[in-house]
């Protein structure tokens, strides 16, 4: 018989346990309370904890044997009460290793399963399965393991083990099971002793086992893998051929489904970007959120109570004082920097308070998002997307009867770095050695690209001025920009005519005019460089020049001669 048959019920601490048999003796014991204490035992060691589980390894001395031990945290009535009708993730995940198993499908050994229910409700569950201590996700074997560079070693690996994850996936969508989560950090990778990969499918509570799956459930998990791994297509082509070859249906019309793949991911990465983007809004591993009367406080993990209660405390102290030091200061907005000493580091921050002066504006904000709100919103939207803004701290409303009253936005401050405009006025505004045009031609070309990124993944700034672009020298070669003053961002799927032409219209009119008109089309060349603009280039030019003429530029220096008229 199967080992994985002989296995023992067992009730402990109120925990109903399944335990493999030769386990039945080691496991149920004290491992709860390691799990709970883990940083006071040196034979457990986390590696990943959140608000729905904990992960960690834990030794086993009476059989010199590592475990993987997980923890699903129940959070609360809503959990209490699903779990009351629905099987628990640990359960649920025990079932389909079982299950993978028995298919032959090479999953690490599942050797105990415990769920702490009273009156049927669950209140602590646990996984424990066989570790792959020197096991890594699949994203980080390829990135770190394989190398960028391809010599034709490494392109035979490379073919491998994209020909075995094909046959891994195509084996378990033909076993009958719909993966739900199939993303590369869900697969290990662990070298056996003679250097070739084996690939573990992990994570499987999300699984569903429906014997046959369809072709949209498994264009599905395709495109969740092909979002979560960096290759090139042709990898992925190459994926996707040897996966077919298993599944006459998709290899019958294998251009369409391959494209189906293709729109899949796409849409898929739109949702998901959504989705981070609004955990900003919520606790969760990142950020949190707590309420205080009629105040609502959002903050990031990374920075603790303690800290923003100490900026808060010394922006108040500063302000009655007449002590503070204002960096800009309007009817709707005040922005202060404040500067605190936390364990012998010193902490910059600026607290921008909003006010609402009139009544229309305070009436607009109870159905609308306050600008702070949008901009703690969109800050986190732009991280996602991969462009740089100055780290958001904290973000504080308080609202009496749904009317705001105040809000108060922390972010980072960043040292040494100059607003755009004046950074090209201290650098380029004089008679420049050789080195230096060759700078300038580098730092044009370096604004252009990040300006592209910004529009390519979908992110509109309604009022992208020079001052509302950081410019910090990296310490070696290059420069880091960071966009700010983040209320007016909205994020699209693609940018159109108009966006695009107006936010090149807004930065080509707030700009010295040391950067030459030689200067701007190199700039504007290298924008629209692999982009749908390189095809309409000149009706972008045209429109980027009649925008510029009508806005005010006399502040930069800089005039923008009126058309030419033809006379016939």
């Amino acid at each position: 018989m199967n080992r994985i048959h002989l296995r023992h019920k067992i009730r402990k601490n109120g925990i109903d346990w399944i335990v493999l048999d030769e386990y039945s003796s080691v496991i149920p014991g004290n491992l709860v309370e390691k799990v709970s204490s883990a940083a006071s035992y040196p034979e457990c060691r986390v590696i990943k904890e959140n608000n729905v589980r904990v992960s960690l390894f834990v030794d086993l001395p009476e059989r010199r044997e590592v475990t993987f031990v997980k923890r699903y945290k129940c959070r609360g009535v809503r959990d209490i009460f699903t779990y009351f009708f629905f099987t628990s993730k640990a359960s649920s995940e025990w079932e389909n290793m079982n299950r993978f198993i028995q298919k032959g499908i090479p999953v690490a050994l599942p050797l105990a399963k415990g769920e702490k229910r009273k009156f049927n409700c669950l209140l602590d569950s646990y996984l424990v399965t066989e570790a792959f201590v020197n096991a890594k996700p699949l994203h980080h074997y390829v990135g770190h393991s394989l190398g960028d560079e391809k010599t034709p070693d490494v392109l035979v690996r490379e073919k491998k083990l994209i020909r075995k994850l094909a046959l891994l996936v195509q084996k378990i969508h033909s076993e009958g099971f719909f993966y739900r989560d199939l993303h590369a950090g869900n697969i290990l990778v662990v070298e056996r002793d003679d250097g070739e990969p084996q690939l573990y499918p992990v994570d499987l509570h999300k699984v569903w086992y429906i014997k046959k799956v369809p072709l949209w459930m498994r264009i599905r998990d395709l495109a969740q893998l092909r979002n979560s791994i960096s290759v090139s297509r042709t990898d992925h082509m190459r994926f996707l051929k040897e996966y077919a070859k298993g599944y006459p249906l998709f290899s019958t019309r294998f251009k369409v489904n391959a494209r189906r793949v293709e729109a899949k991911a796409e849409r898929l990465w739109r949702t998901h970007l959504k989705s981070r983007t609004k955990r900003c809004l919520i606790n969760s591993s990142e950020y949190a959120m707590k309420k205080d009367g009629a105040q609502s406080i959002y903050y990031s993990r990374g920075y603790s109570e303690g800290i923003l209660t100490e900026v808060i405390k010394e922006y108040h102290v500063a302000s009655a004082t007449g002590k503070l030091t204002v960096l800009k200061k309007t009817s709707k907005e005040t922005v202060a920097l404040i500067i605190i000493t936390h364990n012998g580091k010193e902490l910059k921050v600026l607290v921008k308070e909003s006010r609402f002066p009139l009544l229309l504006s305070t009436l607009r904000y109870i159905f609308c998002k306050s600008r702070a709100r949008k901009y703690w919103i969109a800050a986190r939207g732009l991280k996602v997307r991969g462009i740089e803004t100055p780290c958001t701290l904290a973000l504080i409303e308080k609202k009496n009867l749904g009317i705001c009253g105040q809000n108060i936005l922390l972010t980072e401050f960043v040292d040494q770095a100059f607003e755009l405009n004046d950074y090209v006025l201290n650098n380029f505004k004089k008679a420049l050695s050789k080195r230096e045009v060759q700078k300038k031609g580098q730092f044009i070309k370096e604004l252009a690209q990040r300006l592209r990124d910004l529009h390519e993944r979908g992110i509109y700034h309604a009022d992208l001025k020079s001052n509302n672009i950081l410019v910090k020298e990296k310490s070696g070669n290059g420069w880091t920009f960071y966009f700010i003053d983040l209320d007016r961002v909205a994020f699209k799927h693609h940018l159109s005519f108009r966006q695009r032409s107006n936010n090149l219209a807004q930065i080509n009119a707030s700009i010295a005019d040391c950067i030459t008109p030689s200067d701007r089309l190199k700039f504007f060349r290298t924008y629209a460089w692999g982009t749908s603009v390189m095809s309409q280039k000149k009706r972008y030019y045209q429109r980027i020049m009649q925008i510029s003429r009508k806005k005010i530029t006399q502040p930069y220096g800089i005039v923008f001669s009126p058309p030419t008229r033809h006379i016939h």
